[in-house]
């Protein structure tokens, strides 16, 4: 049987004080602009070796978020696992090594990006197989013991937020809550949906927030998923969940492929104007997710700042 015993204490006044001036704006794509500077991430790995390789931009792109208004950024880690490298063809001491470098330095990028700001940072944790691809799951056990091996490889005291997201196959978002439910840190969980009433796996999204409501879970949010999805679904998260909710949709019409490219993308004005109907609605965290740059999320931030 697998013991899992990882406490954390942190100081959460930042992140309170933070949200009782504006609502958090997440910052936008990573491999989006990753691509429009020249650097290359091909599948498995997508963007993690660039933690190594092109430090200086992981941070560059941060701060250019940042200078757009976001106030949370996600680090760089989205498919930094042993796993992943792995199955990139690397030996296991290899991945090891290589997973933990990809990991200091993304922890470090997004340190450096936010050096004398109120910017808090939010470590990504994403699925542990392909995120469009919920019945790829490795089981339970296996979940459990890679989850736990993510989170004790940082200095949680580095990071402000755990951040859950893209999940949307529930026993692994079970797995995920349950090796993080000592940790003493601010949580976020973010799914992506198959509809308006379910996950990808099938599982409706009533089910999992009676999850999430057994778990310290701070904020509940929606992220890769069409804003045509999104917004049938909003209802349900305010009747069901009552804690903090958001939504950083796609700018895609449909899903992205593999690579995270849209055949066809929604115009920003009109992305905007969903922006402004769900912080009408309550939400307290906005932002966008694939297919996002800088200028949208500077969009994003000027109408807060309106708002």
């Amino acid at each position: 049987m697998l013991i899992i015993n990882i406490i954390i204490i942190s100081n959460n006044n930042k992140y309170k004080n933070m949200l009782l001036k504006k609502p958090f704006i997440i910052d936008g794509a990573m491999g989006t602009e990753l691509s429009s500077r020249g650097i290359d991430t091909p599948l498995p790995l997508w963007s993690a070796p660039a933690n190594i390789s092109h430090n200086h931009i992981i941070s560059d792109i941060h701060s250019d978020y940042i200078k757009a208004g976001s106030n949370v950024i996600t680090t760089n880690t989205f498919r930094t696992t042993i796993r992943t490298y792995l199955k990139a063809g690397y030996s296991i001491e290899e991945a090891q090594l290589l997973t933990r470098k990809s990991y200091a330095g993304a922890i470090n990028a997004a340190k450096n990006a936010t050096l004398n700001n109120n910017t808090l940072i939010a470590l990504s944790i994403a699925p542990l197989e392909d995120c469009y691809e919920p019945d790829l799951f490795p089981g339970t056990q296996t979940a459990l013991m890679e989850y736990k091996s993510i989170l004790e490889m940082i200095n949680k005291n580095d990071v402000d937020i755990i951040l859950f997201e893209t999940m949307g196959c529930y026993k692994e978002i079970k797995s995920a809550l349950t090796v993080s439910s000592k940790l003493k840190k601010v949580k976020w969980l973010s799914i992506i949906l198959k509809d308006s009433n379910s996950i990808l796996d099938g599982t409706s999204i009533t089910r999992v927030i009676d999850l999430a409501n057994e778990y310290d879970i701070d904020a509940l949010l929606i992220n890769c998923t069409p804003l045509s999805i999104i917004n049938k679904s909003i209802d349900i998260i305010i009747d069901k969940w009552i804690g903090k909710w958001g939504v950083y949709p796609n700018v895609g019409i449909s899903m992205p492929t593999k690579e995270g490219v849209f055949t066809k993308t929604v115009d920003h004005n009109i992305f905007l104007k969903e922006i402004t109907k769900y912080l009408d609605r309550g939400a307290s965290i906005v932002g966008a997710c694939c297919g996002s740059n800088p200028k949208l999320i500077r969009m994003i931030s000027n109408h807060i700042d309106r708002y």
